[in-house]
């Protein structure tokens, strides 16, 4: 078992044996919902959102025993570490965007967990502007992905295609197109996700 699986693991474990289960709502996405789904990448640590704030505070609870005794030394960049002194932290970017997270290392993988509170204006939309990974409508979207004994919602392949192309990460895209050609795909939903702009480019993958 990888790095990631034991870290995800342990998560779906501390997560589907405490009494929180049923009070809130997460997703699991990036690479490792990618990979899950059937493409071939490397995760690099496991990100999951949560659709409300409480959810944020209630893993950061459950995570309490992976949390660094004292204030993490770095300040609220890539390094950070939660620790029980300051479990999540709240930043707001120039555009207005905002985000509160938490980060733990478990069983000796990153794990992060966000809540966005304010998208600013990011594109999301079932219409044309395509779906974002980070929007409102993954929560009504998302696919179940099975590890080990769990069964967990993650971001569609479908939804991380759009999002990726907006990052320019070819690497990630080329990964996902070859999945969806050889797993299969939702048609109407990929007609959803993808912009007016990427779906073209999609088609003649396809083709």
């Amino acid at each position: 078992m990888s790095s990631w699986e034991q870290a995800l693991s342990k998560v779906c474990e501390l997560y589907f044996s405490s009494k929180i289960k049923s009070n809130f709502e997460w997703i699991l996405v990036g690479s490792v919902g990618s990979v899950l789904q059937g493409c071939e990448m490397t995760p690099g640590d496991v990100d999951i959102y949560t659709k409300n704030i409480e959810g944020i505070e209630q893993l950061a609870e459950l995570f309490k025993g992976f949390s660094l005794l004292d204030k993490c030394e770095f300040p609220h960049g890539d390094n950070w570490l939660s620790s029980l002194e300051e479990p999540t932290y709240t930043q707001t970017f120039p555009s207005g965007f905002t985000w509160t997270k938490g980060s733990w290392i478990i069983d000796g993988f990153k794990v992060e967990v966000v809540h966005i509170s304010n998208s600013a204006g990011i594109p999301d939309s079932m219409e044309g502007d395509g779906i974002w990974e980070g929007g409102q409508y993954i929560w009504n979207h998302f696919k179940n992905v099975t590890i080990g004994q769990y069964t967990i919602p993650t971001v569609p392949l479908e939804i991380q295609l759009e999002s990726n192309l907006r990052r320019k990460r070819s690497d990630r895209t080329q990964a996902i197109i070859i999945a969806l050609q050889k797993y299969g795909y939702d048609k109407e939903l990929i007609e959803k996700a993808l912009s007016k702009e990427h779906l073209p480019y999609f088609n003649s993958q396809m083709n």
